[in-house]
């Protein structure tokens, strides 16, 4: 065995020559970018729920238990006096949350209104206890986290909008909270303030909408028991203090489940990325243990060599992909999915586990180990001195790897028809694809080139000849095959999430439109918030309105969120005169119109897959739905979830104010007399509404060009992971390009001593690398349609979101492109160097 001093030396006498340092350094880039879309992937999907548990932590504190409102109207405040009495009741402090919009000189945000007594701080966590009784007691004021005071461009005494509901108060800002006052909290989206206050502009005086319990040690159970008792049948239920962070973790899961998919997929197009790096260094490895071998090495001192030279790239990569996927991470990661704001504090704060690090690292480091050892087995398994392989073995082995490459390819259909229900399968599904294209690539990319050998014979030039005998030489075949893998692995990667992501778009736009077209002017309460009409209001404006002229009807809309076991539900409930109370595109074929009749006439509602499923409930079935009045109803139809990720419910507005106790509208369905002008009618109601008033009067195309937006935030992580897989592409591209024109200077030496120049060798680069690029991008544009296809069915299991079946050829000529172009512009500069090396009569062989 030679001892680690030896191995180092040797080492490091092997990079004093340049053609191995850079081949070194490129090695480690290409492993270090799929360090970096694996690191960077993951942070999208862990950030966004640890946000949310963060701030239910350190907002709950102490509170082990909670009474909460079933109904945006609370709950009488003299409840925490008889929760204050009970038996084993250590502490209980109330508290009023409400969603709210904040709006200064620089902008609006959706955030939290969190009100609380300021005597019961000392119950909450670092959030709470960052202010003492007085601070909270005599001010009439807010708190904002710095951030979000710089986005809305306020500083501290001075003043900003609050919408609460469909009322808008001018308030002050007391304080700005900073990083020493609530850490890892600065980016949630939240505002304090004294509880007295909160009700004062919430116009929720002596109510509130939680009291946080905190009971005596050993007696959890009992005092649920005794919360039980006293929430009886009102409007309260008895949940765990840290029960929204579970209701969230089931609101995010369809979209984490997307993201999972994606990102799984960049990690194994990251990970091919890095093994094609190493690929591409072969033949260096090939000649260190040839020149091993003859000055008698053993096997295993060969194999220590080959080892630490696997452990010193992939502790390179590692630090640089870790820091690189932090880079990407942080420049591309820049918006949150706001959509859930709608309904939870969601912070936009990029939490980093150490697992996250953890997984990165491992998948580099052995993709570093198998890229040094695996393609060398052969080597090591024989005597240095070998026949060489029979020329026909290489055909045969070519010719089996694509019989298996169809065999893939069929597994992968027959996955797609038998139906993908989960993330592994689907995961496995898009590997299989990948494999097919990677086994097949071979017989393909040999066809390439014989054609464009026969095309090119008659024309007698030198140039498209150099590249051929280049492309054909069986000492650079693996290299080759790992170039045009590499491009065809990014297309297909970037032409899969590309045309899977816009036809989940195209599916929720559809849905989009079904419910926005609906009336042909909105009136909603104002702010970001209330985007999907959930927020009530007194109907003290519909008779007015319906005397407007141009105004034919005015309909109240209702609706709202509410607790199902875990899952915070959306509720649609159109008047019964809609001309669509049930979005045609989101249900089956056929069962539209039956699912309008019945839910006109009432007692039948429309639910989603997922919710039917969990309740093991079909068309036709009766049951009792939880709302705040238990109502019972059938289910008219199945649909999606509308783009709300925990699911959808959609009934008539009769039914919901029976259900929910209440008769105030979320919004006015107006409808315009025939040849009204919506731009005009909707400016008389603007007037008519009056310039104090906290409503939003929106055309069915301004609503609807609004609630795209915040779909488009839903799929904000999607689009940022293709992003990175791009930017990912791009960087291996450069290295493994960059890697086979620096390993080509020898042979351009030789070559051109024998009277070529710059020009001739130039271009032979140029159309070896265009063939390469071009064989591999157009095979990775081809299987990412099929890829499309898969991952688009797949998000539409795993997700329940409205998805739109099509086929986005311009997708994949676009990615084509783009991938193609950046990695031509790349060969330019180093192709020009190479070129001008100094001819050498010493042959490369």
């Amino acid at each position: 065995m030679m001892t680690l001093a030896s191995i180092a030396r040797l080492y490091r006498a092997r990079l004093g020559a340049r053609l191995v340092l850079v081949q070194e350094l490129f090695a480690v880039l290409g492993i270090a970018v799929g360090v970096a879309l694996l690191f960077a992937s993951q942070v999208a999907s862990t950030s966004l729920n640890s946000s949310v548990r963060q701030l239910t932590k350190e907002v709950v504190g102490e509170a082990k238990l909670q009474l909460v409102a079933r109904t945006p109207a609370g709950f009488p405040q003299r409840l925490v006096g008889e929760v204050r009495a009970l038996p084993g009741v250590r502490a209980a402090a109330p508290v009023l949350e409400e969603h709210a919009s904040v709006s200064g000189p620089a902008g609006e945000r959706s955030v939290d209104l969190i009100a609380v007594d300021p005597h019961f701080v000392h119950l909450g966590g670092l959030l709470l206890r960052r202010f003492s009784a007085a601070q909270l007691a005599g001010q009439h004021a807010i708190a904002l986290p710095a951030p979000l005071a710089r986005a809305v461009g306020v500083v501290s005494l001075q003043t900003v909008r609050l919408q609460i509901g469909a009322s808008a108060v001018t308030t002050l800002v007391g304080t700005k909270l900073d990083e020493t006052d609530i850490g890892g909290l600065i980016d949630s989206p939240i505002v304090v303030s004294s509880l007295g206050y909160g009700q004062e502009i919430a116009g929720m005086k002596g109510r509130i909408t939680r009291v946080f319990v905190q009971p005596q040690a050993g007696r959890e159970g009992e005092v649920r028991a005794e919360l039980g008792a006293v929430a009886g049948a009102g409007d309260v239920n008895v949940e765990p203090a840290n029960f929204d962070a579970t209701l969230f973790d089931r609101a995010a899961e369809p979209a984490n489940q997307s993201e999972l998919l994606f990102a799984a997929i960049s990690a194994l197009v990251g990970f091919l990325f890095a093994f094609n790096a190493m690929l591409i260094t072969l033949p260096l490895r090939r000649t260190l243990v040839e020149n091993l071998r003859r000055r008698g090495a053993s096997r295993l001192m060969t194999v220590q060599v080959l080892a630490f030279d696997a452990v010193v790239l992939g502790v390179l990569a590692c630090v640089l992909g870790l820091a690189l996927g932090d880079v990407l991470s942080v420049a591309v990661f820049k918006a949150d999915p706001g959509y859930l704001a709608y309904a939870f504090p969601v912070g936009s704060q990029r939490i980093v586990t150490w697992h996250t690090a953890a997984l990165a690292v491992a998948a580099g480091m052995l993709a570093a180990s198998v890229g040094v050892l695996a393609p060398l087995r052969d080597i090591l398994a024989r005597p240095l001195r070998l026949a060489a392989r029979p020329q026909g073995a290489g055909r045969r082995l070519t010719a089996a790897a694509f019989a298996i490459g169809l065999a893939c390819l069929a597994g992968t259909t027959a996955l797609l028809v038998t139906g993908i229900d989960s993330v592994p399968v689907a995961v496995l599904a898009v590997a299989g694809l990948i494999a097919a294209m990677l086994l097949m690539l071979p017989l393909l990319f040999d066809t390439v080139v014989a054609v464009f050998d026969r095309v090119q014979r008659p024309l007698y030039l030198a140039a498209p000849r150099l590249a051929v005998v280049e492309l054909q030489t069986p000492a650079n075949r693996v290299r080759s095959v790992a170039i045009a893998a590499t491009g065809a692995v990014a297309v297909l990667g970037s032409v899969a999430m590309g045309g899977a992501a816009a036809n989940l778009q195209r599916g929720l736009d559809a849905a989009v439109r079904d419910i926005d077209s609906a009336a042909d002017i909105w009136v909603t309460a104002a702010g970001a918030s209330n985007t999907f009409a959930t927020t009530p209001f007194k109907d003290v404006a519909s008779g007015a309105l319906a005397r407007l002229p141009g105004v034919r009807a005015v309909r109240l809309y209702r609706g709202g969120f509410f607790d199902w076991n875990d899952r915070r539900v959306w509720v649609l409930a159109p008047p019964r005169d809609a001309a669509r109370p049930v979005p045609p595109s989101q249900v089956p074929a056929g069962a539209a119109a039956l699912a309008t009749a019945h839910v006109r006439a009432g007692g039948w509602v429309v639910l989603s897959k997922a919710l039917a499923s969990e309740h093991g409930l079909r068309v036709g079935a009766r049951f009792t739905l939880p709302s705040p009045r238990p109502l019972v109803v059938r289910v008219a139809a199945l649909s999606t979830n509308l783009g709300w990720p925990p699911g959808a419910l959609v009934m008539n507005a009769a039914d919901y104010a029976r259900a929910w106790g209440s008769g105030d509208p979320s919004a006015y369905q107006i409808q315009l007399a025939p040849g009204a002008a919506a731009s005009a009618v909707s400016g008389e109601v603007r007037r008519a509404l009056g310039p104090q008033t906290g409503l939003a009067v929106e055309t069915a195309g301004q609503r609807m060009r609004r609630h795209f937006a915040s779909t488009r935030q839903a799929l904000a992580r999607l689009t940022q992971i293709g992003t990175l897989l791009l930017i990912a592409a791009a960087l291996a591209m450069a290295g493994a390009m960059g890697s086979m024109i620096w390993q080509r200077r020898p042979t351009l030496a030789y070559i051109k001593r024998q009277g070529f120049g710059r020009g001739v060798l130039w271009c032979a680069l140029f159309l070896e690398s265009s063939l390469l690029l071009g064989t591999g991008c157009s095979v990775g544009a081809l299987f990412g349609v099929y890829g499309q296809l898969l991952q688009s069915h797949a998000l539409a299991t795993v997700t329940g979101f409205p998805v739109d079946y099509s086929v986005g050829a311009l997708i994949a000529i676009t990615r084509f492109a783009l991938v193609s172009a950046v990695a031509v512009a790349i060969i330019a500069v180093p192709g020009y160097l190479a070129v001008r090396v100094r001819p050498s009569t010493v042959s490369p062989a």
